[in-house]
């Protein structure tokens, strides 16, 4: 973790009192999307660049993200295999997942597997946990990860080539350019491909092979500034990934695209941004010795509009507002397996079009040492009605070195159309499920090293699995109620910067005699250490989870069983041969330690690669 991105953890409760923003101050746009420094953010913020992700080396979405404070991820294989994504032991499902802003079409039928996303797209990650309901809607329960592609040529034109090669036979080769196309113009482009033969992920079938993973991405952007107050942008980008797995199925191929565009005004008080988005999402699962015509596609649309304000009414009071209209589709070409009989039978999986209007706004008002924050927006959904959530936070300078935060938010996540219409398994009827977050913030800054603490409650209630007539679940009533603590620590060691991080989450089943929900540690630590020893920059991290519990299929009914802990080690280098050649290279599971992520799910033991980025 870079001193950057430390900073923008600690900012939300170190700088309440801020003055005008600075030409250096870290900013971000994903808390109420609209560009705002971090300083005023009433949340735990983070944020990952592009040079942090060159700097550890890391291979995938899920591997930059599995370090962070509050996130836990479960991956049922290597490179490209499924990924789960717990945030504040929340369910895997109780994100939201944003690329540039925008909801992806995969949030149709439930939260984007994030290890079909390449990593090579990604130019920045701007995390925020807690309740975001009050203003994006649905699915912010846990917390929102913003996937941001878009890049300029503000620093200057480039043209990267990078290549590799590591174990189990990987390899990827990437071309990645920023053009400045004139004075108020500029385009960027990357193509990129990645290949793994992978490991046998032995999903309790143990088929003796390798499952693989091959992508092919891209991405084409352009900005254009029209004067000093009005810009606009367009963006397109896509992969097409085939994984290998174990199973009933062997073969799983994931297509995905995306459109955006914005036309932006930026005035001395008044920000103003009218977006537009579509996208697609298709999977596609086979058995090889059946063809891949075989298969039964899931295809999913989502199209998205939005015209969202900010005005900056002086120095103290800041007031956001947007409205927000977006349709999800099922496209008449998807397909499923219908069981109800006994045995299977492909039938069309038809659902109807979607639409939601939202409607938000943010106030932000600082007295210092004091900075509140009240926000609202409803919701009018075409399939369940209207629903309403709020917020309110605020933060205060205890003294010049101690800050506190407090907060309280409402969240929902509404049924997807896998809940709503699966074949056989139809409930049309499902309603959203509701959560309610408590939580308090304390951090401290120091001359050679910084602390932050954060406590939360968040209870969750009407859980779909909670609302079939078959279900176990205790009416009215939580289903289930997590405590956690978050507690993060940075600080130098002669030439080496330290940013470690402990978390205690308490995710209790409510219906099931208070026991931690599956696949959700109590305890996780990391440790990321980095140094600059001449042209050559080190990274190290430690990730520590504890155990958990899973179920076991391996006979019915299934048993609940528990995961052992345990400990892994990285090291990532990075070197800088001359200003155009730069050389790079990671060792995952440095001690080979067996370990597993889920039941019948071993993990990956040591892997490695190298990598060579040579700027034209």
């Amino acid at each position: 973790m870079s001193k950057k991105l430390l900073a923008a953890a600690l900012l939300p409760a170190a700088a309440l009192a801020q003055s005008p923003v600075s030409t250096n101050e870290v900013m971000v746009v994903t808390a109420n999307r609209v560009e705002q420094p971090a300083a005023s953010v009433l949340a735990p913020t983070l944020i990952i660049d592009r040079s942090d992700i060159e700097a550890r080396q890391v291979q995938s979405l899920p591997d930059l993200l599995r370090t962070l404070p509050g996130v836990q991820l479960v991956s049922m294989g290597g490179r490209g295999h499924q990924s789960s994504l717990f945030m504040r032991g929340t369910n895997s499902n109780h994100s939201l997942i944003l690329i540039n802003g925008r909801q992806i079409a995969a949030m149709a039928v439930g939260t984007p597997d994030l290890s079909q996303i390449p990593l090579g797209l990604v130019e920045r990650v701007e995390y925020i946990r807690g309740p975001r309901a009050a203003v994006y809607g649905s699915d912010a329960i846990g917390g929102v990860i913003n996937i941001i592609t878009q890049t300029s040529a503000n620093q200057g034109s480039e043209t990267h080539l990078t290549g590799g090669a590591g174990s189990h036979g990987y390899g990827m080769g990437q071309l990645r350019t920023v053009q400045a196309l004139g004075e108020k113009t500029d385009g960027n482009l990357m193509l990129g491909y990645e290949k793994t033969d992978g490991v046998d992920v032995v999903a309790q079938t143990h088929q003796p092979d390798r499952d693989g993973f091959d992508t092919l991405n891209g991405q084409l952007g352009l900005n254009h500034d029209f004067n000093e107050q009005w810009s606009g942008e367009l963006n397109a980008l896509g992969w097409r990934n085939l994984t290998e797995t174990d199973g009933t199925t062997d073969q799983s191929r994931v297509s995905a695209k995306q459109f955006d565009g914005a036309l932006k005004y930026r005035g001395t008080a008044l920000t103003s941004r009218l977006e537009a988005s579509y996208g697609e999402h298709r999977l596609k699962t086979w058995l090889d010795a059946n063809g891949e015509g075989s298969g039964q596609p899931i295809h999913t649309g989502l199209t998205h509009l939005a015209w969202i304000n900010g005005w900056q009414a002086n120095d103290n009071l800041h007031l956001t507002a947007g409205a927000d209209w977006q349709q999800e589709q099922m496209k008449s070409d998807s397909r499923a397996e219908d069981w109800s009989s006994g045995s299977p039978a492909i039938v069309g999986f038809a659902a109807p079009d979607r639409d939601n209007t939202g409607l938000f706004a943010v106030g932000s008002y600082r007295w210092n040492p004091l900075l509140l924050e009240l926000s609202g927006r409803t919701d009018d959904n075409q399939q369940y009605g209207r629903h309403n959530t709020w917020s309110a936070a605020a933060g205060v300078d205890i003294d010049p070195h101690h800050k506190a935060r407090l907060s309280y938010g409402t969240g929902f996540k509404a049924p997807t159309f896998l809940d709503l219409y699966y074949p056989g398994y139809e409930n049309p009827n499902l309603k959203p499920e509701e959560s309610r977050n408590l939580e308090l913030g304390l951090s401290g800054q120091y001359s050679a090293w910084d602390w932050s603490l954060n406590l939360y409650r968040n209870r969750i209630e009407n859980l779909i699995r909670c609302q079939s007539a078959s279900a176990s679940c205790r009416p009215n009533n939580t289903d289930a109620d997590i405590h956690g603590m978050e507690l993060a620590l940075g600080l130098m060691t002669g030439p080496v910067r330290h940013d470690l991080s402990f978390d205690i989450t308490r995710a209790e089943d409510k219906n099931d005699a208070d026991r931690q929900l599956l696949r959700r540690a109590r305890n996780k630590g990391s440790w990321l250490a980095s140094v600059t020893t001449g042209p050559v920059e080190w990274s190290g991290e430690a990730l520590y989870v504890g155990k958990r519990y899973d179920n076991d299929f391996s006979s019915w009914p299934a048993t609940r069983r528990e995961l052992g802990s345990y400990t892994l080690f990285n090291l990532g280098a990075h070197y800088a041969v001359n200003e155009r050649l730069t050389l790079g290279g990671r060792v995952d599971n440095l001690l080979d330690r067996d370990y597993d992520e889920a039941v019948g799910y071993p993990g990956t033991g040591t892997e490695f690669r190298v990598t060579a980025d040579y700027r034209l």
